[in-house]
This record gives C-alpha cells, sequence and structure tokens, in this order.
C-alpha cells in the first residue's frame, strides 16, 4: 500500500521539529539564531502545504 501523502506529512514533521529548536535557540542562546530556524520551519510548512497540494491533484487525477 503506498503512502500519497508521504512528502508532505514528513515535511510537516521537519517543520514541527525546526519549530522546537528555533524556540529553544531563542530562549536559551540568541534570538537571532531562533529567528533562524523560525523562518526555516516556516518554509517546511509551506513547502509541505505545496506538496500537498500537488498529492491531491495527482489522485485526483489517478482516480479519473
Amino acid at each position: 500500500m503506498k503512502d500519497d501523502h508521504f512528502v508532505s506529512r514528513i515535511l510537516t514533521i521537519a517543520g514541527a521539529l525546526m519549530c522546537i529548536s528555533g524556540l529553544l535557540m531563542a530562549i536559551c542562546v540568541k534570538i537571532l539564531y531562533g529567528g533562524i530556524l523560525l523562518a526555516a520551519a516556516f518554509c517546511m510548512f509551506f513547502a509541505a502545504y505545496n506538496f500537498r497540494i500537488k498529492e491531491d491533484e495527482d489522485d485526483k487525477n489517478k482516480k479519473h
């Protein structure tokens, strides 16, 4: 059984881990480093969202 949303799910998990890392870096080290990691987390979430849209379109095309 193939998981059609594997890429978007993994990117979402990676974004969540990056977000946690950004918060911890902002608290423990410097807010600038935390901000960089939070920006990277936002990019991961945006990429996951775009992959999910593409995966859904591919799924619709396979059914027709």
